[in-house]
């Protein structure tokens, strides 16, 4: 039987008459990921996006296969008032989650390097339009620590405050030394697919352009969770697929982690909190992460002066 999210599409996609089982992945207040297996014997992946995750193929349509980054094949797409259904193609069937093994995630901080490489490189081929539209400037992060500041949740907060005097210095060297390139900026484990050729990131639903590097400081913290990985040997990984000095790569993944939890914070208390029950419980954890972070900055700016 199909899925009550996709009834309303059962005319408009052909597809969904071919097949014969439906078997769930994740479901989510605003997402539903399935398996489906056609009539033929293939597999294919199907999505449904509410609300603010609805346009999650036009990520892939203007930014991701645009920029010649590793991801599914889209195969179809249809959005209506309020949601969207994309058809991809069946990438993998285990992710770092499932299978978090050292290895892995060693790769997948390799992946991520050349990910971002690629994107810098190949982001003159995107239109002046789509950038503006999906960029996230130096002022925006700061506005969104801003409206932190100002919520009910988190107002004149100790931590964020302290944030609001280091941050802004740190920012502004970022986005003056470090080109633009792809953030995931949901770089974690359950997005990891596991490929005979490496690892493939999948949905890209919260993607972005900005210069920060969120995405691995994700990555560092679920490889100490899930396999005890020190953030060295992530470093060590990803730096083989640059050119950039350690301390300047540890300075920018402190500087992304900020940029990452303040844009999670700004989610949560905006809006996230209604849509993810229990996810209040998050917030203590996320500022003391904050906090650290910051703390990391602070010293920095005394040890290594060059840097800011």
């Amino acid at each position: 039987m199909i899925p009550t999210c996709f009834s309303a599409y059962y005319t408009l996609i052909p597809l969904l008459n071919e097949i014969s089982e439906w078997s769930l992945l994740r479901k989510w207040s605003l997402s539903e990921v399935y398996r489906a297996t056609l009539r033929t014997g293939e597999s294919r992946i199907i999505k449904w996006g509410g609300s603010e995750m609805a346009g999650e193929a036009e990520i892939y349509q203007e930014l991701v296969h645009p920029l010649q980054i590793k991801a599914p094949h889209i195969f179809e797409f249809i959005q209506l008032k309020g949601s969207g259904v994309f058809i991809m193609e069946d990438a993998g069937k285990r992710n770092l989650e499932q299978q978090p093994e050292p290895e892995y995630f060693l790769e997948a901080s390799r992946e991520l390097a050349r990910l971002r490489v690629r994107a810098t490189a190949n982001l003159r081929m995107l239109p002046r339009k789509t950038i503006e539209a999906y960029s996230v400037s130096m002022s925006g992060f700061l506005q969104l620590l801003d409206d932190l500041l100002k919520s009910n949740t988190l107002e004149e907060n100790r931590v964020l405050l302290k944030v609001e005097k280091v941050l802004p210095l740190h920012l502004e060297k970022l986005y003056q030394m470090v080109p633009t390139s792809l953030v995931h900026h949901d770089y974690h484990a359950k997005n990891l697919l596991i490929q005979e050729d490496g690892i493939m990131p999948i949905d890209w639903s919260s993607a972005y352009l900005s210069p920060h590097l969120g995405d691995l400081y994700c990555l560092i913290t679920e490889a100490h969770t899930f396999c005890n990985l020190s953030k060295e040997d992530m470093i060590s990984a990803y730096l083989e697929g640059t050119n950039l000095h350690i301390n300047h790569l540890n300075w920018q993944v402190r500087i992304g982690g900020l940029c990452w939890l303040i844009k999670t914070l700004r989610w949560l208390v905006y809006g996230g909190i209604e849509i993810i029950p229990g996810s209040e419980a998050w917030i203590p954890d996320l500022l003391n992460n904050v906090e650290n972070l910051c703390e990391e900055l602070i010293y920095d700016s005394q040890s290594s002066p060059e840097l800011v």
